[in-house]
């Protein structure tokens, strides 16, 4: 098969990379002040914040404290702990944590996938959209949940089929407009990230893959003939022009 990722740290290193592309591409830059909703292992965070310089600060939101060790770890490996703070907080109602219209931009990173109430997608954009300042953007970044293979289909297979919120880009899309943003765009980002067999049925935390017995059950026929490729990205991109009541 065409896999080109046959171990654990290529893998790591893959995902590292095409999260450095993702920031790029999205334009942050030196000096900006950013929040971060839902920020996880801080994988995505130090990524930001190399890119932001000395001078840029970050606010990283998440509702559970369950990975904060692992976040700070992650920061102290890229030298980023000066420039960010962590908040334990609902990223679908921050009207008591975060004042509006305070950040240059606002990101998610895979994070809408992880909702275990789907409903609050829309929530969570407009809570992006209010603390954002007048000029400034929010972006999501998200799966596309269109596989063009069967390796693909795994991989979204996996998150689809453990309860992940996985949103087509109409939903995400609509769900920016109705907030109140504008010039609302979708850029493509392509993965070359395909695990061979025996990297796919490995526990990756950085490349959101698991392998337990229910996975085990339903797909390992599958990932044994066709390994597991990760989808493109889309980057939903949107500014805000007005205040947003």
């Amino acid at each position: 098969m065409n896999w080109n990722i046959v171990g654990a740290e290529e893998a790591e290193l893959a995902v590292l990379r095409l999260r450095e592309k993702v920031v790029k591409r999205i334009r942050v830059s030196e000096g900006m002040y950013v929040v971060e909703m839902g920020c996880g292992q801080g994988g995505f965070t130090s990524m930001l914040s190399k890119e932001m310089g000395d001078r840029g600060r970050l606010l990283a939101v998440d509702i559970s404290i369950e990975y904060y060790d692992e976040f700070v770890k992650n920061l102290g490996r890229w030298g980023a702990k000066e420039k960010v703070t962590f908040v334990k907080a609902d990223a679908a109602n921050l009207k008591d944590v975060i004042n509006e219209g305070v950040a240059d931009m606002v990101v998610s990173y895979r994070f809408l996938e992880e909702l275990k109430h789907p409903e609050d997608m829309r929530k969570i954009v407009k809570e992006m959209v209010r603390i954002v300042k007048k000029g400034g953007k929010v972006c999501v970044v998200e799966l596309s949940t269109e596989a063009r293979n069967v390796a693909e289909e795994n991989y979204i297979r996996l998150h689809r089929e453990s309860g992940d919120s996985l949103f087509d880009r109409h939903e995400i899309t609509e769900a920016f407009k109705s907030a109140g943003l504008s010039g609302v765009k979708i850029e493509k980002l392509e993965s070359a990230i395909w695990l061979s067999p025996n990297v796919a049925k490995q526990d990756l935390s950085l490349a959101q893959v698991w392998f337990d017995e229910e996975v085990k059950s339903r797909l390992e026929s599958s990932i044994d003939k066709y390994g597991m490729k990760f989808p493109a990205l889309l980057a939903f991109l949107g500014v805000k022009l007005d205040t947003i009541r």
